[in-house]
């Protein structure tokens, strides 16, 4: 798998991040999620995104590395203080940011973690005391690279502010929802999709900064895997969970997705290829987080990477403008 040195970096990164945040994964069978692990390695995978929110997911991935003894060949991409999400009892604060990267540390089995991204965002608490905690874990080698997922651009600019005039370091990676489908609503509470107009100003800020992107919910959780079909016989309830249709299922939705289809069926390849093809083209460094648990899907998601789509089919796969 293409691997890309950014600044900072002791490691490559995979242009592709395997996300560990599955029912196999986050479950309680070691041996199934082993085989996960194994299928992502061998497949070239060498960024693995985790979450102290993700169940027994940083544990199973502690005990593969520390079995497979591949820790010091892979990129951990962690994330801690989840407050705002549907039934997480988070604070938004340095003592619990503390307590999550300790017990990720001991869950993980490592003594430290190459990306560290907070879940989500509470606006109405000041940013200082984080960019100070974050400064403190990283001045120690702890973590490396901090940043924030669901966070708005106004908040990033803040905590950056606040670093620059204290001479700290402020974020320098983010991990927002992005993908050729947008949310159409958030039935987990606080989630901030970069492809909503409102976040636009994120979108533009990372392009023009270069900062590092994981876009998570890379294939819209399914709706772009090409489960559903917008041409087929099944209707989307029998192809897809009730959590992906409540976030993404909207014309506009179903539009791209059309769209998806058609040019994939004329250029010969899969649907979620085409979509991981449009995330890989934006003028950004972007690494999708993918999380097949299929041979046949983690080689379908490599292969996007062998796909250049041109800027014409860009845009048009975004809001339908003619390019033939």
């Amino acid at each position: 798998m293409e691997q890309i040195q950014i600044e900072g970096m002791d490691s490559p990164l995979s242009r592709l991040v395997y996300g560990t945040g599955t029912a196999i994964l986050e479950g309680d069978d070691q041996q199934a999620a082993f085989a996960c692990l194994d299928m992502a390695w061998e497949a070239g995978f060498r960024v693995f995104d985790t979450a102290h929110s993700y169940k027994r997911a940083e544990e199973n991935l502690g005990a593969w590395m520390d079995k497979r003894g591949v820790r010091e060949e892979i990129v951990l991409l962690d994330k801690g203080c989840n407050p705002g999400q549907n039934g997480s009892e988070d604070i938004f604060s340095a003592d619990t940011i503390r307590s999550h990267i300790a017990e990720s540390l001991r869950r993980l089995k490592t003594e430290k973690v190459e990306f560290y991204i907070l879940h989500r965002d509470d606006e109405t608490k000041p940013v200082d005391e984080i960019v100070e905690v974050l400064n403190e874990y990283k001045d120690k080698g702890i973590i490396g690279k901090f940043g924030g997922s669901n966070w708005r651009l106004p908040r990033i600019l803040q905590a950056n502010e606040y670093a620059g005039k204290h001479g700290l370091t402020g974020f320098e990676v983010i991990s927002p929802c992005f993908s050729l489908a947008e949310l159409a609503t958030d039935p987990w509470g606080g989630s901030i999709s970069m492809a909503r107009r409102e976040n636009e100003d994120l979108r533009k800020w990372a392009e023009k900064e270069a900062v590092c992107v994981f876009p998570y919910s890379a294939l819209a959780r399914g709706f772009l895997s090409g489960k559903y079909r917008t041409d087929g016989q099944k209707t989307i309830e029998e192809c897809l969970g009730w959590g992906t249709i409540a976030e993404y299922d909207c014309p506009k939705n179903r539009k791209r997705l059309q769209r998806a289809e058609q040019l994939a069926d004329r250029k010969g390849h899969t649907v979620s290829q085409i979509c991981l093809a449009w995330l890989l083209a934006q003028d950004m460094q972007v690494f999708p987080i993918v999380s097949p648990t299929k041979e046949s899907h983690v080689k379908d998601n490599a292969e996007a990477l062998q796909i250049v789509l041109d800027q014409e089919e860009v845009t048009w796969l975004e809001n339908g403008k003619e390019y033939i």
